[in-house]
């Protein structure tokens, strides 16, 4: 099949190089390029990256409402879309452009965690498992019906470490999809179940010292990893965790040094920091950086 690709992050690109393999991906479409670091510098994204070593002809663009670029799109004559984390809703000018229509991978198990963020979304809603759906796309945010479906264990695995899994499963849905899509059902979403996966904020990742239970701090700094890390706030100032324990102790304060660690109260007993970052440090096994340092005498 003729295939166009839409995707932007990482996340896609396990797809992108499954399909180069199996098909004639005739055009590779992802957003501008962008400013990130502390130096500002200009980047491409991940896709851009893959698709220009796979030797693809690439179209950075977010403006799909556009009529040149819907144009440029059109003269493909593309037998399919599939499109992985493009960071942006298809207008209807585009999604009617395909012989077959648009496939989207969506990192959750719809209809729960429609938008955005899903796969962080369900490390911190408490979910045990974490998917991808393949979905027929429509006008509305992830509302169109589903193809197939997997799913993964969430356990103890990181946002990072999930995404990566989730990105593999997606492509090897995808290419297990392709050969049937002729003879392929789609199955209506059941909207009474809906939940939205919002964009996740800094304020996702705050450890609420003495209020949330240890399982609830625990899937923040799960969730976190792949972004800014999960901190909490002591003294006025913020520490970053990246990695800790559920723990058989019972604090009187919100925060315990002790024997070169760091433990903190949670609702239901206490948890022990085994990798943090304090401010203007790097991050740091706990017992390495109480050697010559303190949050408690910090105050």
């Amino acid at each position: 099949m003729k295939i166009v690709f839409f995707g932007t992050p990482a996340f896609a690109c396990p797809s992108l190089k499954k399909l180069a393999e199996k098909e004639e991906v005739a055009l590779v479409v992802t957003r501008p390029d962008s400013y990130k670091g502390r130096g500002r510098k200009k980047v491409e994204s991940d896709v851009a990256k893959t698709a220009k070593d796979l030797g693809l002809k690439v179209l950075k663009t977010d403006q799909l409402r556009d009529k040149d670029i819907q144009d440029q799109l059109a003269k493909e004559e593309a037998d399919l879309y599939v499109v992985v984390a493009y960071g942006q809703i298809l207008p209807k000018e585009v999604l009617d452009q395909p012989k077959y229509f648009c496939l989207n991978i969506h990192g959750s198990i719809l209809p729960k965690y429609r938008g955005a963020a899903p796969i962080e979304r369900a490390i911190l809603e408490g979910e045990e498992r974490a998917g991808i759906s393949l979905m027929k796309m429509e006008e509305g945010l992830d509302s169109g019906p589903v193809f197939a479906q997997g799913s993964l264990e969430i356990g103890h695995k990181t946002g990072l470490e999930l995404r990566e899994d989730l990105s593999h499963l997606g492509a090897d849905l995808l290419m297990d999809f392709l050969p049937t899509i002729d003879q392929a059902k789609a199955q209506d979403q059941d909207e009474s179940q809906v939940t939205y996966a919002e964009k996740i904020s800094k304020e996702d990742g705050h450890l609420n010292l003495g209020q949330d239970t240890s399982f609830q701090m625990l899937r923040k700094i799960q969730a976190m990893d792949g972004y800014k890390g999960a901190y909490f706030t002591y003294g006025g100032e913020n520490y970053k965790v990246f990695l800790a324990r559920e723990v058989k102790k019972n604090l009187q304060e919100n925060l315990l040094e002790e024997g070169g660690q760091v433990f903190l109260r949670t609702k239901d007993g206490a948890i022990q920091v085994d990798l943090l970052q304090a401010p203007g440090k790097k991050r740091m096994k706990t017992g390495d950086y109480l050697r010559g340092n303190s949050i408690v005498k910090n105050i």
